[in-house]
């Protein structure tokens, strides 16, 4: 196992920069602030490049594509495959949360049937041989890797040589192109808005989360834009994820599912509220998120569903709910986060785990089954990338991941993204479409940035 300290920066754009130019670059990003050292959620940054495998679900057929056997394609289950490659490196564990191994992401249509129209496939990883970690409570950064690899080495030392030279490359151009044009406006969403209720009212579920998908014109690189964004989002599970034909940009501020010595944690997200205009009107908007009974009852509803989805590939009784009802705050929100914790049965493994547990319960409602029906009539657009996850699976048996919302999918000269919320008996219309507003913030306020720099 090698693993080279090398010099540590706190801004780990530093590092991707100097090897975004490899192919299928992918940045874990915990947009760290100053003040955050002891941040647990702030601590670790992954980067890595150059997959000696690859693997892409379109349409239920896989390709594997791998540099010393060449391409094939399977129908079989994307996360048993997955997992059979896997199956064939294994390393001791480190303290290090990621030595190489799967990254990439999952759609939130992965497994499901439908008619709708998918801009990107629903599932897109690449196996790596190689990872850079920053350690921000540390300030240490690493190159590691378990080099099954024969050529790892070698590019590792070229690595090593990128980050110790001058970055001469020329600064990126990015320029927004057009007003964002929306799927629903107030009146379409007052159409759904009717229907969740009437099915809440007859008991087919608790809640029900409904989304709306949003598009604007674009020109250059998606990399620029994401660098003003994780500088104005400041959330822990932000990514940028760069493949062959589309970028994807996430700036998640939630936990899905993570795995450490077959321990198993999950952090849903759900209340949210606006964070006000000065001191005092934030003090408020934070105590009134505190003492809803609105939003504590939407967040009990989803740990309760968590707590089942855990409890199917946990010991029975070693379901924890060790937090309840945090605020967490963000720049834009302020955020009720509940946490669950449980211990993995010897006879599963964190890909059954992922597959039992996905999509997160927080972006579909509950029971989970029912809501995401309703949510596949009701949303004309396909979610693709959004409530899916990113997600790695390292190859010393540690699985981390994220809820794919506040994110975007950068193609063809076009930044797709998305918002939505969870709909109760107790929902308000107005109340809720503004929430929607409220989470894209910082969506429109990048955008915003770039349209503004045009015009000037």
């Amino acid at each position: 196992m090698l693993k080279i300290e090398i010099p540590y920066n706190a801004d780990s754009t530093f590092y991707y920069e100097r090897i975004r130019h490899l192919k299928w670059p992918v940045f874990l990003d915990s947009a760290f602030q100053k003040g955050r050292e002891q941040n647990e959620l702030a601590r670790f940054d992954i980067i890595t490049a150059n997959p000696f495998t690859t693997l892409i679900t379109d349409n239920s057929i896989t390709t594997i594509d791998n540099n010393s056997i060449g391409v094939s394609t399977s129908q079989d289950n994307p996360l048993e495959l997955l997992h059979q490659i896997m199956n064939n490196y294994k390393c001791d564990d480190t303290d290090l949360p990621f030595v190489g191994g799967a990254l990439g992401y999952f759609s939130y249509s992965l497994g499901m049937k439908s008619e709708k129209s998918h801009m990107i496939p629903s599932m897109h990883f690449g196996i790596y041989d190689w990872a850079l970690i920053i350690d921000h409570h540390h300030q240490k950064a690493f190159i590691a890797s378990p080099l099954f690899q024969k050529q790892t080495e070698e590019m590792i030392s070229e690595i090593r040589a990128n980050l110790s030279a001058e970055n001469n490359k020329k600064e990126d151009f990015f320029s927004i192109e057009s007003d964002i044009a929306e799927s629903t406006n107030l009146h379409s969403y007052t159409k759904q808005f009717n229907t969740v209720k009437d099915y809440l009212k007859q008991g087919d579920c608790y809640q029900v989360n409904i989304s709306k998908k949003y598009q604007v014109k674009a020109k250059g690189e998606s990399w620029c834009f994401y660098k003003k964004f994780r500088e104005i989002n400041q959330s822990p599970f932000m990514a940028y994820l760069c493949f062959d034909e589309f970028e994807l940009l996430s700036g998640s501020p939630e936990r899905f599912l993570k795995a450490v010595d077959g321990k198993v944690s999950t952090r849903p997200i759900k209340g949210t509220r606006a964070r006000g205009v000065n001191q005092h009107e934030d003090r408020e908007a934070l105590n009134f998120l505190k003492n809803s009974a609105k939003d504590k009852a939407e967040n009990l509803m989803i740990v309760d569903l968590l707590r089942n989805d855990l409890g199917v590939s946990c010991n029975s009784g070693s379901i924890n709910v060790d937090e309840l009802f945090t605020i967490e705050t963000y720049p834009n929100v302020h955020h009720l986060v509940s946490s669950v914790s449980g211990v993995l049965k010897k006879e599963s493994n964190i890909y059954s785990l992922f597959e039992n547990a996905f999509p997160g319960g927080s972006i579909t409602g509950a029971p989970k089954k029912r809501a995401m029906e309703i949510i596949e009539e009701l949303e004309e657009h396909a979610r693709d990338f959004y409530c899916g996850s990113v997600a790695y699976f390292s190859f010393n048996e540690r699985l981390d991941s994220n809820i794919s919302i506040r994110s975007i999918i950068s193609k063809e000269e076009t930044l797709f993204f998305y918002s939505g919320g969870g709909l109760t008996i107790e929902s308000n219309l107005e109340d809720e479409y503004q929430e929607i507003e409220d989470k894209v913030k910082n969506i429109k306020k990048t955008i915003l940035f770039f349209k503004d720099n045009n015009e000037a």
